[in-house]
């Protein structure tokens, strides 16, 4: 079975029970819990994000992460992280994200860092993490 299919799986399941399927993998197979956790939610995830729970993870981002992440993001994400901020914020994010690249492996740490800190926001109830059992199929 792929992480991707175990992934999909646990998304489907109670948060709780999940979350205590994660840690018994986590204590025999810890690389294997990860893989599965950073499948659960992926960044293009955190576009379903409703405004108060987008606001909260853009506050607590430091500015250069977001605009690395934000790199070769949609349009759309793009659009709605900057709705999420001050005009005058949100108008820096997008003269930076024009004059600035960023090698691919800085993008995808930084898109990590935006996940980890989603994550935390989570079970810190700050937040919540769209499920995504709800758009896509399992296939057996």
């Amino acid at each position: 079975m792929s992480t991707e299919m175990v992934a999909q799986i646990l998304s489907r399941l109670e948060r709780r029970t999940a979350d205590r399927l994660l840690a018994h993998l986590n204590k025999h197979q810890s690389e294997l819990a990860r893989a599965v956790r950073d499948k659960m939610v992926l960044f293009e995830d955190l576009y379903r994000l409703d405004d108060r729970g987008l606001q909260a993870l853009l506050r607590e981002l430091p500015t250069e992460i977001l605009i690395i992440a934000l790199q070769g993001a949609s349009m759309a994400m793009v659009t709605r992280c900057c709705q999420n901020l001050s005009q005058q914020a949100g108008e820096d994010l997008r003269s930076n994200l024009i004059m600035t690249v960023h090698p691919n492996h800085k993008v995808e740490s930084a898109r990590k860092v935006m996940l980890d800190v989603a994550r935390t926001l989570d079970h810190q109830g700050i937040l919540i993490l769209p499920s995504r059992a709800n758009n896509h199929k399992i296939l057996y």
